[in-house]
């Protein structure tokens, strides 16, 4: 064989080599871009918002920035809060901390990807902790002179209140609050006719164990693809897509805006079951839990956009709250409506402190955007509902003793 003839084989797998590796890079060029520019992420984990948390299902992650959602900033403290800082431990001998614990409302995230206008989550300085605490500082300082007092954002998106339990029980606890306060709601006091809540959770890690026990292909995917995409933007792609079709297809489907047939039926005592085995057992462990580490705690009912005057509402929240309406499933609306009456003898009868700032807007705020969706708020609707909170925290502080002890 001639010379020639032996090098066309190299010649030619040479050239199918540079073939593979000008497509491989080209793809990867590609999915950059898609990962970067479409989806607004990175590789690695810093794009994920929780990481996945064998006590509570999820937890934040405190390396998550995105360029939108955050301006590139972190959000998350190294400690999973929501907050710049991190919190002192042991508390500090003049300090008086209070948490803040709730859903994506006390987290004040925004809205991206859905049917509402695109809003950024909220910075640090915009959330109802951040303004509580500046409120609670100007209001205090002649009553608790010397007194440092925290409020720290505990609150974690899609969180219901058997979460607040496991996030007290789990972690909480070492930071020795003085008072927790909840901002709930929407996630789990109007899931009437739902008969076993914690059953009936379906998010994070809740839908992994399902999905990891049955086998799931497209899980099953999308998981061994994780390790890969901590380093190509191909493989972060495709992990995405892996996600997005295992969400849609093989991720269980739960009842979480409650069961529309109920309101036929005596709807007061299903109101009341369904609070009994829900939110207000999970509060009396809380209560629980405060006798024993010695805190106060004060639940506050979060604000809906659908509970609002709408003659009180800007042009932009007025759209807003017909976007929910016709987003909301048959009865949803009618649930939440006719539940909300019910709630503050059903936690007097429980013994749990409750108030009611479900309804922010008045005539003033007719030019006031207030919320981004259905629930969450803008900066201007935070500061509100931390107006609202403020007279009753102070009372709270007062009448918990143990601001004294810190003030002598």
């Amino acid at each position: 064989m001639s010379k020639t003839g032996q090098t066309r084989p190299i010649v030619k797998a040479l050239m199918i080599l540079i073939y593979v590796v000008f497509l491989a890079l080209l793809i990867e060029l590609l999915s950059y871009v898609a990962v970067v520019h479409v989806f607004d992420n990175a590789l690695g984990g810093r794009a994920e918002r929780h990481l996945y948390s064998s006590i509570r299902g999820h937890e934040l992650n405190p390396d998550y920035r995105r360029d939108f959602d955050t301006g590139g900033e972190r959000i998350h403290s190294d400690q999973g809060f929501r907050r710049d800082t991190s919190v002192a431990l042991p508390k500090p001998q003049d300090t008086y901390r209070i948490f803040l614990m709730g859903g994506s409302t006390a987290y004040a995230i925004g809205s991206q990807g859905s049917v509402y206008p695109e809003h950024p989550t909220l910075t640090n300085q915009e959330t109802v902790s951040h303004f509580l605490e500046q409120d609670l500082r100007a209001q205090l300082q002649d009553e608790m002179p010397g007194v440092n007092i925290e409020v720290i954002n505990a609150g974690v998106a899609a969180y219901h209140s058997f979460q607040h339990v496991l996030y007290f029980y789990e972690t909480l606890y070492e930071y020795e609050p003085d008072m927790i306060v909840f901002l709930d709601g929407h996630n789990d006091f109007y899931n009437v006719g739902v008969k076993n809540p914690i059953q009936s959770y379906g998010y994070s890690s809740a839908r992994m164990v399902d999905a990891l026990n049955e086998r799931k292909p497209f899980f099953a995917t999308y998981a061994f693809l994780r390790a890969p995409a901590e380093y190509s933007y191909t493989f972060k792609l495709v992990s995405k897509l892996t996600q997005g079709l295992y969400d849609r297809y093989e991720a269980p489907r739960y009842n979480v805006s409650g069961d529309a047939a109920a309101l036929e039926r005596d709807f007061p005592a299903e109101v009341a079951e369904a609070a009994q085995i829900g939110f207000l057992r999970n509060y009396k462990l809380m209560d629980a839990f405060s006798d024993y580490h010695g805190f106060c705690y004060h639940v506050f009912l979060q604000p809906e956009v659908v509970f609002e005057n709408t003659d009180h509402l800007s042009p932009a929240d007025r759209e807003i709250a017909q976007i929910t309406r016709d987003k909301y499933v048959p009865g949803r609306e009618e649930i939440m409506i006719r539940s909300r009456p019910e709630f503050p003898a059903l936690f007097e009868q429980a013994g749990i402190p409750f108030t009611d700032v479900a309804q922010i807007a008045g005539p003033a705020h007719q030019d006031k955007s207030l919320y981004v969706d259905y629930t969450h708020l803008t900066p201007e609707g935070s500061k509100l509902v931390a107006d609202r909170m403020l007279p009753v925290v102070v009372e709270a502080i007062a009448e918990c003793g143990n601001a004294v002890e810190i003030g002598q």
